[in-house]
């Protein structure tokens, strides 16, 4: 698929992640739907610098934990571009669960940010990218499923929802709809850590990756025609160590 003038949504588009995502796509001359929660300031700056690319943009405010603001999200982006080419889930929390104090609203939050509403985002838009006979879902997970690690279970475990959920979309929309997810490592340390150290201890390449990086595996992911119900490792090794 070109990326030229197709009309993409991401969610998380405000901050990290996200907005790199986002200005590469402008960049390529695609229109975007950028979804935020509470990053108005950032999404207003990112809306600007989009601009000089000459593409039309829309910003949409929506929480993830409400169906309502789930539903509008999806009608409000096909009303305003009439379809959606490309989904790019990215929307992430994160956030320490030890098992001895983990609570049941912690899955509930893991849960409806990294399984509900991608789930419903990709079946109301993958049903029109099918009809269309083209599109491209891709979900930002992360390598934890597959190699897990302590004190994080309620986001570990949703995430591991989140790679099934991209083989299951892969069959349902096949051939038509291409599903993939890409499994990041240590891109960028996390906010308010002092350690930047530690993570990269446990990489074969023993460097951060930057937001660029997950990038180039999204344009992969949209250009390849050969590629669905994949997992793209973007860890620098993480999983072999």
């Amino acid at each position: 698929m070109d990326i030229k003038g197709k009309n993409v949504l991401i969610t998380g588009a405000g901050r990290r992640i996200g907005k790199e995502i986002a200005i590469n796509l402008a960049k390529e001359g695609a229109n975007l739907v950028l979804h935020y929660k509470s990053s108005e300031d950032e999404i207003k700056k990112l809306e600007k610098e989009i601009k000089h690319f000459g593409v039309k943009t829309l910003l949409q405010k929506a929480d993830l934990l409400k169906m309502e603001d789930i539903k509008n999200l999806i009608k409000n982006s096909l009303q305003f571009f009439g379809q959606i080419d490309i989904l790019i889930n990215n929307a992430s929390i994160y956030y320490p669960t030890p098992l001895d104090t983990v609570k049941e609203k912690d899955l509930d939050i893991f849960y409806s940010i990294h399984v509900k509403a991608p789930f419903f985002l990709s079946k109301e838009i993958g049903k029109k990218m099918y009809e269309n006979k083209e599109g491209r879902i891709i979900n930002i997970v992360d390598y934890a499923p597959l190699r897990p690690y302590k004190d994080f279970s309620a986001y570990i475990i949703s995430k591991g929802a989140m790679l099934t959920m991209t083989k299951v979309f892969a069959k349902e929309f096949a051939p038509y709809v291409l599903v993939n997810a890409i499994l990041p490592g240590p891109i960028i340390p996390a906010e308010k850590t002092e350690d930047t150290q530690t993570p990269l201890k446990k990489t074969l390449l023993k460097k951060w990756a930057g937001e660029k990086e997950v990038w180039k595996g999204v344009k992969y992911l949209i250009e390849t025609e050969f590629t669905t119900g994949a997992f793209l490792p973007v860890e620098g090794g993480r999983l072999l160590c």
